[in-house]
């Protein structure tokens, strides 16, 4: 990842070189390169494709490169980079939709079958798409012990290993989750 420093110093070139430098002062290219060198830190595509619409939005409509100029033009280059964040709700709930199990009795005591098959997948999937720990995962589902967690998680390895349905349901849901 570049310097802050040096994010500043790309944007600014760009934009001295992209718009007549006489057109705005050193002042103003500098508080909007500080802006966007702020928001935009993943890569230099990132800080170029940020110029060019700056650069566009002078060009095409007279528009001054301003900060809230910025604003609007980084706005889809932060909405594309940052993923819609995986909760534990969202989880649960393609796994309830998908079961026709309520949320309720998927973090509950129940323990007929479709809903222990149900709850099995949503840690599972807890598990493969958060990261969170077994204990973490067991306060969510009733303060169930780590040990039953682990179980959970075994049982449903080797379930997915034999059962290709299963293994198919558990990866709609995974990308359901995270579209």
């Amino acid at each position: 990842m570049l310097s802050f420093r040096s994010r500043v110093v790309i944007i600014v070139l760009g934009m001295v070189i992209g718009i007549s430098s006489l057109l705005f002062t050193n002042d103003m290219a500098e508080d909007v390169a500080e802006f966007i060198a702020n928001h935009l830190k993943n890569n230099i595509r990132q800080l170029e494709g940020a110029v060019k619409k700056l650069n566009a939005y002078y060009m095409l409509e007279g528009i001054q490169p301003v900060i809230s100029v910025a604003q609007n033009a980084i706005k889809d280059i932060l909405n594309e980079t940052q993923p819609v964040p995986v909760t534990i709700e969202k989880i649960v709930g393609e796994v309830s939709r998908t079961f026709n199990v309520s949320p309720a009795d998927i973090r509950g005591t129940k323990r007929n079958a479709n809903v222990a098959s149900a709850r099995r997948v949503a840690i599972y999937i807890l598990r493969e798409v958060t990261g969170m720990s077994m204990e973490e995962i067991g306060r969510e589902f009733s303060g169930r012990d780590h040990s039953t967690i682990v179980y959970s998680l075994k049982t449903m390895e080797r379930d997915m290993k034999n059962d290709q349905h299963l293994r198919e349901t558990v990866s709609d849901i995974i990308k359901n989750v995270k579209a």
